[in-house]
């Protein structure tokens, strides 16, 4: 049927394989994996809920609306499910069954998420977080404030990595593991992703993980957007943070992709220098999920599947400003850079040296210089400042990694 969802309003999960879709507005929804979706069974009449998930064999529904008052502080949780099935009441006034609900109303803030970790199911409001453990017996789950000063930005903002939840709060991004929390970004990192978010549309805010390159994306629109034209990437192996566009994105989940391209020898046109994909691959056969993310332009992308954005070669750049080698106080007189890059043979990718009188100031470089892959050594470049910058930009290389970079410079005096 036709539902009254909004971009990022929806939630899922899997209970007994089933699928259940909420979107805070109509009744919750299963599908059966045929046919088309229906309204929950046992779920309660005259009742919505913000967001549902799983936690056990249970399912948790939070920010509760009866009758057309909202409760933004309740949970409700059903009566444990059969295998294969979805649970078969909410009644809290049946005495033999295990349903219940409880309110957190200490402080204003409203219930926002939530998402099992690990033994327990973390409960997430606008400014806090709270922990929900099963002890049985009359009251069934006890609920303990785990973080009293930061919760989740919006819906689909939580992640789990490994035993530990990644957060995007409203100010700043973290992992827990249920006790103590750990920021993931410098101050300067922080500062900039903050001001770079459309606050008229932070609630289209998202986050999910790229297991294939152990990177969390926080997905966000930009000051001139209404949908997610932006993401900062956490890589949470490698401890590092980059920023890239992404294509108008409402959503993002992972799984494994059959992907089977069933493209001949014959139907080949590209040619070997330039062709990207591999020989008798099938992404089927990955054991690791791909992500497949969801554009409001009404196309679905699978991600790190190709050597370019729907066609069009990306415009990387990897850039370096503020170095002072050491000696601030002095003038550099830079005359080359000696690049290590990795990439198609003969393929370009442009280099460009600037400075500043100032580490925070923004620098100005000199024409771009190109180097070829395979060819070049040095790329010659003079420039003088007291504060070097470097910037590595995508020439006709569709896909190229820097490993390292020499600089030959000399250090001159003050003035």
């Amino acid at each position: 049927v036709d539902y009254n969802a909004t971009t990022n309003s929806w939630t899922s999960c899997l209970i007994g394989g089933i699928p259940v879709l909420n979107n805070g507005v109509d009744t919750p929804q299963q599908w059966l994996l045929t046919g088309k979706a229906g309204p929950l069974s046992a779920w309660p009449s005259n009742c919505t809920a913000q967001v549902i998930r799983t936690f056990k064999n249970s399912l948790v529904a939070l920010n509760i609306t009866k009758n057309g008052v909202n409760f933004p502080f309740m949970i409700k949780w059903s009566h444990p499910a059969d295998p294969g099935s979805v649970p078969v009441t909410w009644d809290i006034a049946d005495a033999t069954k295990d349903a219940g609900e409880n309110d957190l109303s200490d402080g204003y803030d409203k219930i926002v998420d939530g998402l099992g970790l690990r033994g327990s199911f973390m409960i997430y409001k606008e400014s806090s977080i709270w922990r929900m453990d099963y002890t049985g017996g009359v009251y069934i789950y006890s609920f303990t404030k785990v973080l009293g000063a930061s919760g989740a930005l919006g819906k689909n903002c939580i992640v789990e990595l490994d035993g530990q939840h990644f957060v995007l709060s409203s100010s700043d991004c973290m992992i827990h593991d249920g006790q103590s929390a750990t920021s993931v970004l410098d101050k300067q990192t922080r500062r900039f992703l903050f001001r770079q978010i459309n606050p008229a549309y932070s609630d289209k805010c998202f986050v999910f993980v790229n297991r294939l390159y152990n990177e969390v994306f926080v997905c966000y629109p930009s000051l001139n957007s209404e949908v997610c034209d932006k993401a900062m990437v956490w890589n949470f192996s490698d401890k590092t943070i980059s920023f890239r566009d992404m294509p108008n994105l409402t959503h993002a989940s992972n799984g494994a992709i059959d992907d089977t391209s069933g493209a001949t020898w014959a139907s080949e046109t590209a040619t070997w220098d330039s062709e990207t994909s591999l020989w008798d691959s099938n992404f089927s056969s990955l054991t690791r999920s791909m992500s497949v993310l969801a554009s409001a332009d009404q196309k679905l992308y699978l991600l790190d599947s190709g050597a370019t954005f729907d066609g069009v070669v990306p415009s990387a750049y990897l850039e370096r400003v503020g170095l002072s080698m050491g000696t601030p106080e002095g003038v550099k007189l830079v005359k080359s850079i000696r690049p290590r890059i990795y990439g198609p043979e003969g393929s370009t990718v442009l280099v460009s040296v600037g400075s500043s009188t100032d580490p925070y100031a923004t620098p100005t470089y000199n024409a771009p210089v190109e180097f070829t892959i395979g060819t070049t050594v040095n790329v010659d470049s003079f420039c003088s400042g007291r504060y070097i910058a470097i910037k590595f930009e995508t020439g006709t290389a569709q896909m190229w990694r820097l490993d390292s970079y020499d600089i030959d410079v000399s250090v001159g005096s003050v003035w």
